[in-house]
Protein backbone atom coordinates (compact mmCIF):
# COMPACT_ATOMS: atom_id res chain seq x y z
CA UNK A 1 0.00 0.00 0.00
CA UNK A 2 1.47 3.16 -1.37
CA UNK A 3 1.37 6.59 1.02
CA UNK A 4 -1.53 8.47 1.05
CA UNK A 5 -3.52 5.33 -0.89
CA UNK A 6 -5.95 3.88 1.04
CA UNK A 7 -6.87 0.21 -0.28
CA UNK A 8 -10.22 -1.52 0.42
CA UNK A 9 -13.32 -2.20 -0.72
CA UNK A 10 -16.54 -0.75 -1.20
CA UNK A 11 -18.42 -3.23 1.07
CA UNK A 12 -16.56 -2.71 4.31
CA UNK A 13 -19.09 -0.68 5.54
CA UNK A 14 -22.78 -1.31 4.15
CA UNK A 15 -25.63 1.49 3.93
CA UNK A 16 -29.46 1.56 4.13
CA UNK A 17 -32.25 3.60 4.57
CA UNK A 18 -35.67 2.32 5.78
CA UNK A 19 -38.55 3.65 6.75
CA UNK A 20 -36.45 6.94 8.31
CA UNK A 21 -33.84 4.26 9.98
CA UNK A 22 -30.60 4.76 8.61
CA UNK A 23 -28.41 1.28 9.04
CA UNK A 24 -24.83 1.13 9.37
CA UNK A 25 -23.33 -1.84 9.64
CA UNK A 26 -19.10 -2.29 9.66
CA UNK A 27 -19.24 -5.57 7.50
CA UNK A 28 -15.34 -7.25 7.93
CA UNK A 29 -16.64 -10.25 9.63
CA UNK A 30 -13.21 -12.43 8.87
CA UNK A 31 -11.69 -9.78 10.68
CA UNK A 32 -14.05 -8.96 13.41
CA UNK A 33 -15.20 -6.08 12.08
CA UNK A 34 -12.16 -4.51 12.76
CA UNK A 35 -11.51 -0.75 11.36
CA UNK A 36 -8.98 -0.63 8.29
CA UNK A 37 -8.31 3.07 7.44
CA UNK A 38 -10.71 2.59 4.65
CA UNK A 39 -13.53 1.28 6.69
CA UNK A 40 -13.16 4.82 8.86
CA UNK A 41 -13.33 6.74 5.92
CA UNK A 42 -16.59 4.46 4.92
CA UNK A 43 -17.88 5.22 8.18
CA UNK A 44 -17.69 8.77 8.00
CA UNK A 45 -19.49 9.20 4.77
CA UNK A 46 -22.01 6.94 5.81
CA UNK A 47 -22.67 9.08 8.82
CA UNK A 48 -22.35 12.52 7.36
CA UNK A 49 -24.77 10.99 4.62
CA UNK A 50 -27.14 10.22 7.85
CA UNK A 51 -26.93 12.95 9.15
CA UNK A 52 -27.76 15.44 6.20
CA UNK A 53 -30.62 13.28 4.34
CA UNK A 54 -33.72 14.89 5.93
CA UNK A 55 -35.60 11.20 5.80
CA UNK A 56 -33.09 9.89 8.61
CA UNK A 57 -35.01 10.02 11.63
CA UNK A 58 -32.24 7.50 13.59
CA UNK A 59 -29.64 5.53 12.73
CA UNK A 60 -28.53 2.09 13.62
CA UNK A 61 -24.59 1.46 13.92
CA UNK A 62 -23.89 -2.32 14.05
CA UNK A 63 -21.29 -5.13 12.78
CA UNK A 64 -21.66 -8.56 10.51
CA UNK A 65 -21.77 -11.84 12.38
CA UNK A 66 -22.24 -12.80 15.57
CA UNK A 67 -18.74 -12.72 17.11
CA UNK A 68 -18.17 -8.62 16.90
CA UNK A 69 -19.33 -5.53 16.63
CA UNK A 70 -16.16 -4.19 16.26
CA UNK A 71 -12.64 -5.15 16.89
CA UNK A 72 -11.37 -1.75 17.28
CA UNK A 73 -8.69 -0.63 14.66
CA UNK A 74 -7.26 -3.09 12.16
CA UNK A 75 -3.89 -3.98 13.78
CA UNK A 76 -2.33 -6.11 10.62
CA UNK A 77 -2.95 -3.00 9.30
CA UNK A 78 -0.96 -1.07 11.61
CA UNK A 79 1.97 -3.30 12.18
CA UNK A 80 1.96 -3.40 8.10
CA UNK A 81 2.43 0.70 8.25
CA UNK A 82 5.04 0.65 11.29
CA UNK A 83 6.98 -2.38 9.24
CA UNK A 84 7.31 -0.40 6.23
CA UNK A 85 8.51 2.64 8.41
CA UNK A 86 5.53 5.05 7.90
CA UNK A 87 3.04 6.40 11.12
CA UNK A 88 0.51 5.01 12.34
CA UNK A 89 -2.77 6.78 12.25
CA UNK A 90 -2.87 9.45 15.72
CA UNK A 91 -6.30 10.49 17.29
CA UNK A 92 -7.15 13.86 16.76
CA UNK A 93 -4.92 14.71 13.64
CA UNK A 94 -4.82 14.06 9.64
CA UNK A 95 -8.03 13.71 7.67
CA UNK A 96 -9.69 11.23 9.74
CA UNK A 97 -9.38 12.95 12.81
CA UNK A 98 -12.72 13.62 13.30
CA UNK A 99 -14.59 10.20 12.62
CA UNK A 100 -15.76 9.46 16.21
CA UNK A 101 -17.03 13.35 16.66
CA UNK A 102 -19.26 12.80 13.87
CA UNK A 103 -20.79 10.38 15.36
CA UNK A 104 -21.64 12.31 18.85
CA UNK A 105 -22.31 15.29 15.94
CA UNK A 106 -24.78 13.28 14.16
CA UNK A 107 -27.74 15.32 15.53
CA UNK A 108 -30.22 12.29 15.56
CA UNK A 109 -30.43 9.75 17.89
CA UNK A 110 -27.95 6.79 17.11
CA UNK A 111 -28.08 3.89 18.58
CA UNK A 112 -25.23 0.78 18.58
CA UNK A 113 -26.86 -2.34 18.46
CA UNK A 114 -23.62 -4.53 20.05
CA UNK A 115 -23.90 -7.47 18.49
CA UNK A 116 -20.47 -9.03 20.04
CA UNK A 117 -17.64 -8.05 21.31
CA UNK A 118 -17.13 -4.06 20.98
CA UNK A 119 -13.30 -3.77 21.81
CA UNK A 120 -11.00 -0.85 21.82
CA UNK A 121 -11.75 1.72 18.89
CA UNK A 122 -15.11 -0.60 18.52
CA UNK A 123 -15.67 -0.12 22.30
CA UNK A 124 -15.67 3.85 21.44
CA UNK A 125 -17.97 3.51 18.62
CA UNK A 126 -20.08 2.37 21.29
CA UNK A 127 -19.50 5.09 23.00
CA UNK A 128 -20.18 7.62 20.93
CA UNK A 129 -23.70 6.49 20.16
CA UNK A 130 -26.87 7.77 22.28
CA UNK A 131 -28.20 4.32 23.58
CA UNK A 132 -26.28 1.05 23.46
CA UNK A 133 -28.40 -2.56 23.13
CA UNK A 134 -26.36 -5.84 23.62
CA UNK A 135 -26.25 -9.05 23.03
CA UNK A 136 -25.75 -11.72 26.55
CA UNK A 137 -22.54 -12.65 26.93
CA UNK A 138 -20.89 -10.17 25.02
CA UNK A 139 -18.17 -7.83 26.45
CA UNK A 140 -17.40 -4.25 25.90
CA UNK A 141 -14.04 -2.91 27.13
CA UNK A 142 -11.29 0.09 26.38
CA UNK A 143 -8.36 -2.30 25.45
CA UNK A 144 -5.87 -0.65 24.24
CA UNK A 145 -3.04 -0.26 27.27
CA UNK A 146 -2.99 -3.66 26.38
CA UNK A 147 -1.59 -2.97 22.82
CA UNK A 148 0.59 0.48 24.00
CA UNK A 149 -2.28 2.92 22.76
CA UNK A 150 -4.34 5.50 24.24
CA UNK A 151 -7.64 5.04 23.86
CA UNK A 152 -8.06 9.15 22.80
CA UNK A 153 -11.83 9.01 22.70
CA UNK A 154 -12.61 6.63 25.23
CA UNK A 155 -10.15 8.38 28.12
CA UNK A 156 -12.33 11.51 28.32
CA UNK A 157 -15.72 10.13 27.73
CA UNK A 158 -16.03 7.04 29.02
CA UNK A 159 -15.77 9.10 32.98
CA UNK A 160 -18.33 11.15 31.39
CA UNK A 161 -20.61 8.80 31.44
CA UNK A 162 -19.82 6.45 33.78
CA UNK A 163 -18.39 6.83 37.59
CA UNK A 164 -15.02 7.87 37.39
CA UNK A 165 -13.57 5.14 39.56
CA UNK A 166 -15.64 2.68 37.35
CA UNK A 167 -14.14 4.48 34.09
CA UNK A 168 -10.65 4.28 35.32
CA UNK A 169 -10.54 0.61 36.19
CA UNK A 170 -11.88 -0.22 32.44
CA UNK A 171 -9.34 2.20 30.90
CA UNK A 172 -5.97 1.03 33.61
CA UNK A 173 -7.04 -2.86 33.71
CA UNK A 174 -7.97 -3.10 29.48
CA UNK A 175 -10.09 -5.68 30.91
CA UNK A 176 -13.57 -6.86 28.78
CA UNK A 177 -16.09 -6.11 31.01
CA UNK A 178 -19.26 -8.40 30.58
CA UNK A 179 -21.95 -6.53 29.15
CA UNK A 180 -24.40 -7.73 31.81
CA UNK A 181 -22.01 -5.80 34.06
CA UNK A 182 -22.04 -2.84 32.15
CA UNK A 183 -25.44 -2.65 32.20
CA UNK A 184 -25.37 -2.29 35.87
CA UNK A 185 -23.83 0.92 36.10
CA UNK A 186 -25.88 2.20 32.50
CA UNK A 187 -23.18 2.08 30.08
CA UNK A 188 -25.24 -0.58 28.07
CA UNK A 189 -29.45 0.69 27.97
CA UNK A 190 -30.15 -3.08 27.45
CA UNK A 191 -28.91 -6.85 27.10
CA UNK A 192 -30.95 -8.88 25.66
CA UNK A 193 -30.92 -12.38 24.17
CA UNK A 194 -28.87 -13.63 20.45
CA UNK A 195 -32.33 -14.89 19.94
CA UNK A 196 -34.46 -11.56 20.21
CA UNK A 197 -31.76 -9.22 19.55
CA UNK A 198 -32.55 -7.86 16.12
CA UNK A 199 -36.66 -7.86 16.78
CA UNK A 200 -35.47 -5.99 20.43
CA UNK A 201 -33.74 -3.31 18.29
CA UNK A 202 -35.97 -2.42 15.49
CA UNK A 203 -38.66 -2.98 18.38
CA UNK A 204 -36.88 0.12 20.30
CA UNK A 205 -36.09 2.19 16.86
CA UNK A 206 -39.38 2.16 15.89
CA UNK A 207 -40.38 3.71 19.52
CA UNK A 208 -38.15 6.24 18.90
CA UNK A 209 -39.16 7.21 15.34
CA UNK A 210 -42.62 7.47 16.04
CA UNK A 211 -41.48 11.01 17.21
CA UNK A 212 -41.72 13.96 15.89
CA UNK A 213 -38.01 13.65 14.21
CA UNK A 214 -37.74 17.51 15.06
CA UNK A 215 -38.42 17.44 19.15
CA UNK A 216 -35.37 13.96 18.96
CA UNK A 217 -33.02 16.54 16.60
CA UNK A 218 -33.61 19.08 19.25
CA UNK A 219 -32.68 16.36 22.04
CA UNK A 220 -29.26 15.62 20.46
CA UNK A 221 -28.12 19.06 19.35
CA UNK A 222 -29.13 20.72 23.13
CA UNK A 223 -27.50 17.36 24.59
CA UNK A 224 -24.46 17.54 23.02
CA UNK A 225 -23.82 21.09 22.77
CA UNK A 226 -24.85 21.68 26.56
CA UNK A 227 -23.04 18.66 27.71
CA UNK A 228 -20.26 20.26 30.39
CA UNK A 229 -22.13 23.88 30.17
CA UNK A 230 -23.50 25.36 33.38
CA UNK A 231 -26.72 25.11 33.68
CA UNK A 232 -28.07 28.66 32.96
CA UNK A 233 -25.53 28.61 29.91
CA UNK A 234 -26.90 25.45 28.99
CA UNK A 235 -30.63 26.21 28.93
CA UNK A 236 -30.48 29.69 26.84
CA UNK A 237 -28.44 28.02 23.95
CA UNK A 238 -31.62 27.34 21.98
CA UNK A 239 -29.48 24.85 18.78
CA UNK A 240 -31.47 22.70 16.95
CA UNK A 241 -34.54 22.94 15.25
CA UNK A 242 -37.02 24.22 17.29
CA UNK A 243 -40.03 22.49 18.25
CA UNK A 244 -41.98 25.34 19.80
CA UNK A 245 -42.62 26.82 16.30
CA UNK A 246 -42.56 23.85 14.23
CA UNK A 247 -45.36 22.07 12.29
CA UNK A 248 -44.97 19.11 13.91
CA UNK A 249 -46.00 20.85 17.14
CA UNK A 250 -49.26 21.59 15.94
CA UNK A 251 -49.93 18.19 14.38
CA UNK A 252 -49.08 16.46 17.32
CA UNK A 253 -51.27 18.61 19.45
CA UNK A 254 -54.05 17.99 17.00
CA UNK A 255 -53.54 14.51 16.66
CA UNK A 256 -53.62 14.17 20.61
CA UNK A 257 -57.19 16.22 20.62
CA UNK A 258 -58.37 14.26 17.42
CA UNK A 259 -57.27 11.20 19.16
CA UNK A 260 -54.99 9.82 15.99
CA UNK A 261 -51.41 9.30 15.21
CA UNK A 262 -49.60 12.03 14.13
CA UNK A 263 -48.11 12.90 10.65
CA UNK A 264 -45.35 13.81 11.63
CA UNK A 265 -43.53 16.49 8.45
CA UNK A 266 -39.69 16.80 9.84
CA UNK A 267 -40.45 20.31 10.06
Amino acid sequence: MSDGLIAGTPDEVLYEVTDHVARITINRPERRNAMSRHTVQLLLEAFVEAGEDPDVWAVVITGTGDKAFCAGGDLKEMNSIAKAGRQVHTPMTGVHRAMLEVIVETYKPVIAAINGHALAGGCEIALAADIRIAVEGTTIGLTEAKRGMGANFGSIVLPRLVPRGYAMDMLYTGRMVPVEEAAQIGLVNKVVSRESFEEEVEAYVRSIVANSPVSTRRYKEMAVKGWGLPLASALRLNVGPNPYTSEDRAEGVAAFVEKRAPQWKNK
